[in-house]
């Protein structure tokens, strides 16, 4: 099998490490259980995935503890004035920049000129980070 990613000889690039993939369930079953049935299985699971019990106790394994879940936060949002999305435009434009630069630098060996382009970025974002407008 091909790696997914490329290495020049001599590159001291080490591969990241692959975790396996979990075995993809595509087997369904079905259970019919009366009212009161499915009560008493909703009081004994506790919350519980309800697949997970079933197959823990198929499989001789422990049953997975309950999963509790993050209440979901609202995140206010208002109308962007215009002089933040002019800043908005600014920094894209800067990020395209970068990745320019981070292309050039890929190809090519001009080290002193890429120093000074990334030197001269980093100026301008200084700038754009402390402009004491953006925190109005």
């Amino acid at each position: 099998m091909t790696p997914p990613y490329r290495t020049r000889p001599g590159c001291s690039f080490k591969p990241p490490i692959l975790m396996p993939k979990a075995p993809a369930r595509t087997v369904t079953k079905a259970a019919r259980f009366t009212p009161a049935e499915w009560a008493i299985v909703e009081a004994k699971l506790d919350g519980r995935d309800f697949s997970a019990a079933c197959r823990a106790l198929f499989l001789e394994q422990p049953i997975p503890e309950r999963q509790t879940f993050r209440p979901r936060v609202e995140i206010e949002r208002r109308a962007m004035s215009a002089y933040e999305a002019a800043k908005i435009r600014q920094l894209a434009a800067w990020g395209s920049n970068l990745n320019q630069i981070a292309r050039w630098t890929n190809t090519t060996r001009g080290r002193v000129e890429i120093l000074g382009a990334l030197l001269a970025l980093e100026r301008t974002m200084r700038r754009l980070a402390n402009d004491p407008a953006m925190d109005a």
